[in-house]
């Protein structure tokens, strides 16, 4: 997506340099010296982006943004300063800025930083989490696509259908889609797991769907009236005759072969089948459902998480599915109130997730494969080695801890240098060093 950026710097070849650059990657942009012009641009509707020094003419551009901001309050702005010390960083926390970039700065991490704050004010964004709300299931990925098919195939039928997932995958949604996209949506949609009455349950379902969550936890009575009340159903018109729709997260063959469920029931609820697949197999869907979550949870006001949030949620190991999701979002909107959810609110929350016992466990197996390897280096590496045993342990964590960094940053090297406590220079030179892309 390319942007109109309104470019303030009063250094002329610092503003013809990042002129070219962002015109190389696309976006147009209007340049000026002077911060009233920038403001009369902005106030009058021109421009997506903001990207401003902060001292020009002798004059912050902090004096300005106020009624910037008030006559434009979704336009990013992005600071740019030669002047990085505690207070400039504090002002632009104070005006809401988007991003802050001390000088000196790369090219590629401004126009990195203009492509983020594009991505939060993105008009097709926005219409797209509107449409996202009418939709009944958030997801565009590959593995969603024979699910989407699944159930327009089997909503309009007669056939028993029996959904499998892990927990939180959905298969609530799903039921419910099953009988709101077919002929039964004006008759009952009922949860049952006790069809002991016989006559009543028909006489309740009236034609509709039955929805079994669960169904590996029925009990062997309660399977004998559940197969009693299909058996029965068959003496119904198929017009009139009701559908079950099943779900479990088990392995109901293997559940059979032990003795543990009826074999003639699985064969009778087990004649369609749809398989939701964990969210680890749908990650390209991550990105839209947080971001609907959210939408949901804002009640109406704009919030957006920034690209490196997005990136680790992406990342991490969804073991409840798309219900964990929901309430990490959930928790996150409710107990951080920023117009921004970053990746350090992020980290925290997930961080509460993982047992204390755990961590240490992991902290453990860790240590102990080091130990171990360590012993192994300081006896096979010989003196004539181009690399010593130091160099070869380094090597070990400094590579995949910088990569992870820039993971983490979008690519920001100011960003990953802050997160490693180490200086850009010394990034750029290790960056260079490791043959890092």
């Amino acid at each position: 997506m390319k942007y109109e950026v309104l470019l303030a710097e009063d250094d002329d070849s610092v503003r013809l340099v990042l002129s070219k650059a962002l015109s190389r990657a696309g976006h147009s942009v209007k340049a000026t010296d002077n911060p009233e012009t920038l403001k009369k641009w902005a106030v009058g509707g021109s421009g997506d982006i903001i990207l401003t020094d902060v001292m020009m003419s002798g004059k912050e551009v902090f004096e300005t943004l106020p009624d910037l901001m008030e006559a434009r309050p979704d336009i990013p702005v992005i600071v740019i300063s030669g002047n990085n010390t505690v207070n400039t960083a504090i002002k632009t926390g104070q005006h809401k800025v988007f991003e802050y970039i001390p000088k000196p700065f790369d090219l590629d991490d401004v126009v990195q930083a203009v492509g983020r704050a594009g991505q939060s004010v993105n008009p097709r964004k926005n219409r797209l989490s509107a449409e996202l709300g009418k939709l009944p299931m958030i997801g565009r990925s590959t593995a969603m696509q024979p699910i989407y098919r699944a159930i327009s195939r089997f909503a309009s039928g007669n056939l028993p259908v029996l959904i499998k997932g892990s927990v939180g995958t959905g298969k609530d949604v799903v039921a419910k889609l099953l009988h709101d996209g077919g002929p039964r949506k004006d008759r009952p949609f009922l949860r049952l797991k006790d069809f002991s009455n016989l006559s009543l349950t028909l006489q309740k379902v009236n034609g509709g769907d039955i929805y079994v969550d669960e169904i590996a936890g029925l009990s062997a009575e309660q399977q004998d009236y559940l197969q009693a009340l299909m058996t029965e159903s068959e003496n119904i018109p198929a017009s009139q005759r009701p559908r079950i729709i099943s779900a479990t997260r088990k392995d109901l063959r293997e559940l059979s072969q032990e003795g543990l469920f009826r074999d003639d029931l699985l064969f009778r609820i087990n004649v369609a089948e749809i398989r939701l697949p964990d969210l680890a197999e749908r990650e390209d869907d991550v990105f839209e459902l947080a971001e609907y979550f959210l939408s949901k949870e804002a009640g109406g006001a704009t919030r957006r998480f920034q690209s490196e949030a997005l990136d680790m949620l992406k990342r991490h190991k969804w073991i409840g599915n798309v219900r964990e999701l929901e309430n990490l979002v959930r928790r996150l909107s409710l107990l951080y109130s920023d117009d921004v959810i970053t990746v350090q609110m992020v980290a925290d929350e997930l961080s509460k997730d993982i047992p204390a016992e755990r961590r240490q466990e992991e902290a453990d197996h860790l240590q102990d494969l080091l130990s171990n390897a360590c012993r192994q280096t300081l006896a096979n590496t010989p003196e004539t080695a181009e690399e010593t045993p130091h160099q070869i342990a380094l090597s070990w964590v400094e590579k995949p801890l910088i990569v992870e960094a820039l993971r983490l940053t979008g690519g920001n090297k100011a960003k990953a240098a802050d997160i490693l406590g180490i200086h850009r220079n010394t990034l750029r030179t290790k960056i260079r060093a490791l043959d890092i892309a």
